[in-house]
């Protein structure tokens, strides 16, 4: 049976493959659909002294780290193309010293793909043409590639090739370094470029060397038609846009509500939608979006409002709640936040636009969890991840299933076969080919099925 379960989404490093981003809690994407999600989740390894500078965890990295050989060259399938229908899901267990299991996140671009990992030191990466043969990059070759004592924790598609931001890590006070860092004021965030995703050189980065204690989580990076655009995890939020991310313009402090907190941004074919939360008095906060077509000018705030029995709830009468995530599709988001009381409770919404949202207080088609503990059933019963084309929510153990969405609504439900993840593994990373599956002690793969 479930213990209570925390919201698995793209707080559980959603790879996005749509407009050409992935943001650690890292996002990824390249335009091909009406909403191309641009999100992801930090790739957080244990750091290695870099160039320049010594950099330490002041406690070790969790056990649960990956072990083995990591960076290695790897084989898949050929994945089916983006918008294919899947039909099935084919689980496999990965043995622990396989590279699959270490990436985090992955971004299709118009040079082909680039993944995102995390190992026992800094943020492994590898890039492949066709998403079956994938290619290590030499890890420890600081003159053509990111310092490898720096976690990446953003990577979008620009004009002219790719753009990461990397922070330098910092403690590791959560228990499970891959999923809960910190990061280090050792370094300012830092920008890096490359033509083809295999030699990279630094550059200014979009945002000052803010104080390390406003970077307890990473920033977010989002690329749309006009170029990308980042956004510091701080309230106010910094913002900066570029089109070739070497040249960033800092958004003055007015083009955003004062006192909102940016939790997620995608990129979509008409340009940017951003979720967080906005107080609404000094007691209270709401979730929000908002919208931009060039990510200079914004329009909002759109309130994503709590459903209760009783109708809707107002922040300035009952507690307060916020928007975390964004989980994108061809024709629809799904928005993921909290509820901030106690025992708390996670909050799914849906929409077509990034303006009008519906709650899904039932978190269909996973349901809440069926544990009997405190605050279980107030969360959903698996996880959540999308990448510009579809959505798919998946968890395993004797209910084991895989659903897959275009808009966040209509759900199908796919055949299972194979080795069947446990219930307990709720991290997943969507790939071309299929999903990632994870308890972060063991990772199961699922192939996509077409036919």
């Amino acid at each position: 049976m479930r213990t209570r379960l925390h919201l698995a989404v793209a707080l559980s490093v959603v790879a996005l493959a749509g407009c050409g981003t992935t943001t650690s809690p890292v996002p990824v994407t390249s335009p091909a659909s009406s909403l191309a999600s641009v999100s992801s989740t930090p790739v957080v390894a244990s750091p290695s002294p870099g160039p320049g500078a010594t950099l330490a965890p002041s406690s070790e990295p969790s056990a649960a780290l990956p072990a083995g050989p990591p960076r290695a060259a790897f084989n898949m399938p050929v994945p089916p193309a983006a918008d294919a229908a899947w039909t099935a899901i084919h689980w496999r267990k990965l043995a622990a010293d396989e590279s699959l299991g270490l990436i985090r996140s992955v971004l299709r671009w118009s040079g082909g793909l680039i993944a995102v990992g995390v190992g026992a030191s800094g943020s492994p990466m590898w890039t492949s043409t066709d998403g079956s043969h994938w290619e290590p990059m030499p890890f420890f070759d600081t003159s053509t590639m990111v310092w490898p004592s720096l976690l990446v924790v953003g990577l979008a598609e620009v004009r002219g090739g790719l753009v990461a931001l990397t922070l330098a890590p910092g403690t590791w006070g959560c228990g499970i370094a891959p999923t809960c860092p910190t990061y280090s004021a050792t370094l300012p965030p830092m920008a890096w470029t490359s033509p083809d995703g295999r030699s990279w050189s630094t550059s200014p980065g979009p945002f000052p060397p803010l104080s390390a204690a406003l970077w307890d989580r990473p920033p977010h990076l989002a690329a749309g038609p006009a170029g990308v655009i980042a956004a510091s995890p701080t309230a106010p939020p910094v913002v900066a846009t570029s089109a070739d991310g070497i040249h960033w313009r800092t958004l003055p402090a007015a083009a955003l509500p004062a006192g909102l907190v940016i939790s997620d941004l995608v990129g979509t074919s008409a340009g940017f939608i951003a979720v967080g939360t906005l107080p609404v008095d000094p007691d209270h906060g709401r979730a929000v979006a908002f919208q931009s077509v060039d990510g200079a000018t914004w329009t909002g705030p759109y309130s994503l409002d709590m459903a209760t029995a009783s109708g809707i709830t107002l922040a300035s009468t009952g507690p307060s709640w916020g928007a975390d995530g964004l989980v994108a599709a061809r024709h629809g988001l799904i928005a993921v936040g909290t509820f901030n009381a106690t025992p708390g409770a996670a909050l799914w919404w849906q929409s077509a636009n990034g303006r009008d949202w519906l709650p899904l207080p039932t978190y269909a088609p996973l349901g809440p969890t069926t544990c009997t503990g405190e605050g279980c059933g107030d969360w959903p019963n698996g996880a959540l991840v999308g990448d510009g084309h579809r959505m798919v929510a998946l968890r395993g153990g004797v209910d084991a299933g895989v659903w897959t969405s275009t808009d966040g609504l209509a759900w199908q439900r796919l055949p299972v076969t194979g080795d069947i993840p446990s219930e307990e593994a709720m991290n997943a990373v969507l790939m071309p080919g299929g999903v990632l599956l994870s308890d972060r002690t063991t990772t199961w793969f699922g192939e996509a099925v077409t036919k």
